[in-house]
């Protein structure tokens, strides 16, 4: 059974497929190399690591732990990051949130309110102005 979205499903399920042209070389228990044409990136299924850097990042196993992970004999699915599963999704929105009153109610702090930045000219030469914006000084022009 899928315990996770249809977001994470369509990328999961695209690593899944890539997986197919990649080769394995064992290396160790947890470890190994996998290859495809000059490119060879380094998985360890222990750590959950592979040297494209995409599982630590994202969470979802890439194709070349994909492709680790089955000929080890292991599912993907068991390689998901908790973060992604229904049950994580379902504890974060488990609190109601409450509403507050409008700006209109809030108590004044007293203190002034932020002014965005002093615009300064830059030294160097002006970049050319593009065409939409010389049609829109025209307008205000006109206008």
């Amino acid at each position: 059974m899928q315990n996770y979205g249809p977001l994470v499903k369509r990328k999961f399920d695209q690593n899944k497929k890539d997986n197919i042209e990649w080769n394995m070389v064992w290396n160790g228990d947890n470890g190994c190399e996998v290859k495809k044409g000059r490119k060879q990136y380094i998985v360890n299924l222990k750590d959950r690591i592979c040297s494209c850097r995409s599982w630590q990042l994202t969470g979802l196993p890439c194709p070349h732990a994909c492709c680790a992970i089955w000929h080890m004999g292991g599912d993907p699915d068991d390689y998901l990051d908790q973060c992604y599963h229904k049950n994580a999704y379902l504890k974060a929105y488990a609190y109601a949130l409450h509403p507050i009153n409008g700006a209109y109610d809030w108590i004044k702090s007293g203190i002034e309110s932020v002014l965005p930045p002093i615009e300064k000219k830059m030294p160097g030469k002006p970049k050319k102005i593009g065409e939409m914006q010389k049609m829109n000084r025209r307008k205000k022009k006109r206008g």
